[in-house]
Parts: structure tokens; C-alpha cells; sequence
């Protein structure tokens, strides 16, 4: 290893204790060993009824095994559920129910606490997944492009990647070169033995994708930079394309929040005024009421729904 390879190495293991530290304090970290160490040799089955969340697990980036997240999840649902209990007798004690409301009431706050505690510990690797996935999405195309420049310049595949991972920036694909390059310094990996490790745990699978090519480009004995030159053009097309189809969904919505949260209320409004001056009610129902909840309720609920649909589909960067 030479002087300024050992300086990466010393940078990049700077820069991963640094990200340690920012994602999780001692208290969350004690919780899951405690977890661990109280439940492990009693989850044989749990371990084997689970099994389809392991590989969610180890691609959404929790710093976690599979059989500790386990045993936090039982743990958190065991917890949940004494505290849906406790609620429960709680509230059958201080208010006037019938005898049959008062005994159902710490049985199915219990298994309402349960079962929502457990539900989103299933999904939680899932959502962390997702969520991973589309940041590296997002970020590929321009760490291409920065790579294809670098291996221009006249450098090798290996102190390309180092020189990415070396950036001060806190982007998740930065961080997953950083793990390549510790790969190779920590664990002394060469080159294509720690691409293919960054591929199996690559939540992306276009970032997986372009691992590949990696690997196969040199194990072929190809020119790597005219590989990355392509993928570079290849991926930024594909953000453009991107870019156009947001631009057009984000008119879409925009044209749904036009006619359902302004045109709409005001035809009902101006509706029911109609009616109410011919009758004061519709159905049995008041129409001082019937506006009322035009203005308050379906105006509010259905802004909040279109605010989450644009979220939901606005890139992150």
C-alpha cells in the first residue's frame, strides 16, 4: 500500500465512524443488544417464520443482523402490547362502560397495540429499502459522470473509486464507495471482490447493475473509462427521461388539485346555497351542515392528499 493509499484508508474509515456516529445513539443500540441477548435462544421459530425479511434487512442499510432485528422486533411488539393492556384496564376502570366493554376493552387495546407495533416492524426494512433505493437512483448518474471524468484523467478503476469515496459529501452512494474502499484497505479485498460485495448489499438495482459492468469490464480486460463514458450518458439520458415524465405527472396533479379542491367547492358550495333557500335541509340532513363540512372537512383531507401525492412523487434532489 502506498503513502497516499494508506491516507485514503485513514480518511475513509474517518469518514464511516463520523456516519456511525450520526445514525444511531448508545440507547437504540443497547435496546436491540439487550433485545438480543434476552430473546435469542427462544425465537428458533421466529427466526425461521421471518426469514423473507433478511434480505431487506441487509440491503436497507440498518446497522443490524437479521436475528437482533428479530428479536427487537418481538421484543417491541411484547412492549406495545402490555401497554395497549395497561391502557386498556385504565380506561375500563375510569370510564362508565358496560361490563362486556369493560372486559373486551384490555384484550383488544392489547392486540391493537400488538399488532400495530409488529406490522411496522415487518415493514420497516421495506419502507428503509425503498427509500435507499430511490436516493441511489437519484445520485448515479452524477457519480458516473464524475467517474467517467476521473478515469479520463489517466486513472486507475481503483484510485477512481477512492477518489469518490474521499468526497466530504453525505450522499448514500458516497457512502457506498466508502465501504468499497474499506473493503479493500480493512478487509483486503481486491478490486472486484469488494464491487461484487457492494453489489449484494446494493438496495438499487441499477446501481447493482453498473457494479456489474464493473467487474465484467474488468475482468475482461476492456477499457474501463469508455464503459464508464457510456454508462454516464446512458444513466443522465435516463434522468432527463425522468425529469420530462415528472414534469408532466407534477401537471397532472396540479390540474387534480384545480378541479377537485377549487372548482368542485365551489360548485357545491354554490349548490347547496340553491337548495337552501328551496328547502333547509337535503336528506334529512342540514345544509349549514352539508357546507360546513365542504369547507372544513373535504378541502382540508383532500389538500393533505394531494400534498402527499406530490411528495410521493417528487424527486429528492
Amino acid at each position: 500500500m502506498t503513502a497516499q493509499d494508506a491516507k485514503d484508508a485513514k480518511a475513509a474509515k474517518a469518514k464511516i465512524a463520523k456516519a456511525k456516529k450520526a445514525e444511531g445513539g448508545g440507547l437504540s443500540r443497547a435496546y436491540w443488544r439487550k433485545a438480543y441477548f434476552a430473546l435469542d435462544p427462544h425465537m428458533g421459530r421466529f427466526y425461521k417464520a421471518l426469514v423473507s425479511i433478511d434480505p431487506q434487512i441487509r440491503k436497507s442499510g440498518m446497522r443490524l443482523s437479521y436475528h437482533a432485528y428479530v428479536c427487537g422486533m418481538i421484543l417491541t411488539t411484547i412492549i406495545a402490547a402490555v401497554v395497549g393492556a395497561v391502557l386498556g384496564v385504565s380506561l375500563a376502570v375510569l370510564l362508565p362502560f358496560s361490563l362486556g366493554t369493560k372486559i373486551a376493552l384490555p384484550f383488544g387495546l392489547l392486540i391493537a397495540g400488538g399488532g400495530a407495533a409488529f406490522g411496522f416492524m415487518f415493514i420497516n426494512p421495506r419502507l428503509k429499502l425503498g427509500g435507499r433505493k430511490r436516493r441511489l437512483d437519484e445520485e448515479l448518474a452524477f457519480v458516473a459522470g464524475r467517474m467517467a471524468v476521473l478515469s479520463a484523467s489517466g486513472m486507475t478503476p481503483s484510485r477512481v473509486i477512492r477518489e469518490i469515496a474521499a468526497d466530504d459529501s453525505n450522499e448514500l452512494i458516497i457512502q457506498e464507495f466508502r465501504k468499497i474502499v474499506r473493503d479493500m484497505n480493512l478487509l483486503g479485498m481486491d478490486l472486484t471482490q469488494a464491487l461484487q460485495e457492494a453489489r449484494k448489499r446494493s438496495a438499487s438495482d441499477e446501481f447493482a447493475a453498473f457494479l456489474d459492468g464493473m467487474i465484467s469490464t474488468a475482468n475482461s480486460g476492456a477499457d474501463i473509462n469508455q464503459y464508464l463514458i457510456k454508462q454516464s450518458k446512458t444513466l443522465m439520458n435516463d434522468k432527463r427521461l425522468k425529469t420530462k415524465q415528472f414534469s408532466e405527472t407534477l401537471g397532472i396533479v396540479a390540474e387534480m388539485y384545480t378541479t377537485l379542491l377549487v372548482v368542485m367547492p365551489l360548485i357545491l358550495i354554490i349548490l347547496f346555497a340553491v337548495m337552501g333557500v328551496i328547502s333547509g335541509s337535503l336528506g334529512g340532513i342540514s345544509i349549514f351542515l352539508l357546507i360546513e363540512l365542504v369547507v372544513y372537512v373535504m378541502v382540508p383531507i383532500g389538500g393533505i392528499a394531494i400534498m402527499v401525492m406530490a411528495d410521493g412523487i417528487m424527486p429528492k434532489r
